[in-house]
């Protein structure tokens, strides 16, 4: 009885702690989520167009027969990627995306030494999944 009592203490304090948070600190983690959702879909774009090729070997294999059908599913696989494209254009264009990105654009201005800039060659595989 006495762990489930602890447990709800350790829980009312992590809620607590949660409420605790400035707003601006709340906005700052809503950005930093956005940022996240980002570079999750910038990630996914990237490998939109190889895994749409990979897949078209086993469709020619399975409708060697009928070109029509091979054509079909040509196309439904460029829709979903295009679909996927164009979602990840509508988020990057987004209002929200905006606003995170000049609030961004604006501390670094504010504070450049404060922010170190990312440059790709001391990152080269930034835009990699993690493993």
């Amino acid at each position: 009885m006495a762990s489930n009592g602890e447990q709800d203490v350790k829980q009312r304090k992590g809620a607590s702690s949660l409420n605790d948070e400035t707003p601006e600190e709340q906005q700052l983690q809503r950005d930093l989520e956005h940022v996240k959702l980002l570079l999750e879909r910038c990630r996914d774009v990237r490998t939109a167009i190889p895994r749409m090729l990979i897949g078209l070997p086993e469709v020619a294999q399975m409708h060697s027969d009928s070109v029509e059908t091979m054509f079909s599913e040509l196309v439904n696989h460029m829709k979903s990627t295009s679909t996927e494209i164009q979602n990840f254009t509508a988020l990057c264009t987004s209002e929200d995306s905006r606003k995170v990105l000049e609030k961004a654009k604006k501390s670094r201005e504010a504070n450049p030494k404060g922010i170190k800039t990312l440059l790709y060659e001391d990152y080269p595989d930034w835009a990699d999944a993690p493993r």
